[in-house]
């Protein structure tokens, strides 16, 4: 096996998800109804929970969120 073929294709991937068109798919797919399974079934593991904890802080403060917000949905989270 090309072991090297399959690293390229990872990093086609990660070049296709930097386009606005990357983007565009992945926001399509999360808000499917298989997207949305698949990350409650992430978020619902413990490797799931460290990473949206860590990932959410970044991704919250992007947004024009009341104050407190990040904090209740960060809560939310690690408590589940």
């Amino acid at each position: 096996m090309n072991f090297g073929s399959i690293a390229n294709i990872g990093g086609a991937a990660a070049s296709y998800l930097q386009t606005p068109e990357g983007q565009d798919a992945v926001k399509k797919f999360l808000a499917s109804p298989q997207g949305i399974q698949l990350l409650s079934g992430f978020v619902g593991t413990p490797e799931g929970k460290t990473t949206m904890a860590g990932v959410m802080p970044q991704f919250l403060s992007g947004l024009n969120l009341p104050a407190g917000t990040t904090e209740t949905v960060l809560g939310a989270l690690l408590k589940k």
